[in-house]
């Protein structure tokens, strides 16, 4: 069924985003991703790289007839020019779209990379010029290494970007979010529940807790589940469309299980 989800706007690119969306990766099945997207999300975010292609490939399958209904956005880990076209033109064909709502640059994770990429002929100027033709509406991009993931948002080249955010990680508060606020970057937060390994323990706050923390952030515009388990999704889905806002001291519970989760090597 579909639940009442809150949304947002996402940064500059000026798109309504349900705040609450699909991660790729996961599923591997056409059912699991129709079933998430029966929510009512409206956000999609999958990779050139996942299952070896077969992830949008898939993705492909369960958007038929609703694709205007979504925000689809997938990534290229390619750091030249012709690379990225080529994946993007890939892309394109497995998601059965003539464009992607957002196009990003997968895991700049380190200084070389992102000169690389950002450089003459490296995958951005692919990237750019694919926006120029249509094919991709907005540039974002990706990656789990805060202080580089800000110093690429810092170049104003990126409509949106993705990082890990959660109550036991927490360094996008100093790095990667006041980088994107400067630039009226759309922040796109992965990893509330760390890949659910914040929810293993058996005195784990309520897993929609965990979505409802990162959410409480005013600058983040959305949050998406790798799709592991579709009742887990539905769950989170069902609590976010009551719109409960979260109390303070539940924000300092919910850090203070985190960083015992952190300290106790659980969240690697």
């Amino acid at each position: 069924m579909p639940y009442d989800l809150p949304r947002a706007t996402l940064g500059r690119t000026g798109l309504e985003v349900t705040r609450y969306g699909i991660g790729g990766a996961y599923c591997k099945t056409i059912d699991g991703y129709k079933a998430a997207l029966d929510c009512g999300v409206t956000y999609v975010d999958t990779a050139r790289s996942y299952h070896d292609g077969e992830d949008e490939k898939v993705i492909g399958q369960a958007i038929q007839g609703r694709r205007d209904e979504l925000i689809l956005a997938s990534k290229t880990s390619k750091r030249d020019a012709a690379g990225a076209r080529q994946e993007l033109e890939t892309s394109l064909r497995e998601l059965k779209t003539d464009h992607l709502d957002i196009y990003q640059l997968h895991h700049l994770n380190t200084e070389e990379e992102r000169k690389q990429a950002l450089g003459p002929g490296g995958a951005l100027e692919a990237v750019q010029q694919a926006r120029e033709e249509g094919l991709v509406r907005f540039v974002g991009v990706t990656g789990h290494d805060w202080p580089q993931i800000a110093q690429a948002v810092l170049t104003g080249h990126f409509d949106t970007v993705l990082c890990w955010y959660n109550c036991a990680l927490r360094e996008a508060e100093e790095t990667v979010i006041p980088a994107a606020q400067a630039h009226n970057t759309g922040v796109v937060i992965m990893n509330a529940s760390r890949n659910e390994k914040l929810l293993k323990d058996p005195q784990a706050p309520d897993p929609v807790q965990f979505y409802r923390y990162v959410l409480s952030n005013d600058a983040v515009a959305t949050t998406i589940m790798g799709l592991r388990n579709v009742d887990l999704f539905e769950e989170v889905a069902a609590g976010l469309s009551e719109r409960i806002p979260i109390t303070q001291q539940e924000k300092s519970e919910l850090e203070a299980y985190g960083a015992e989760r952190r300290a106790s090597g659980d969240l690697k």
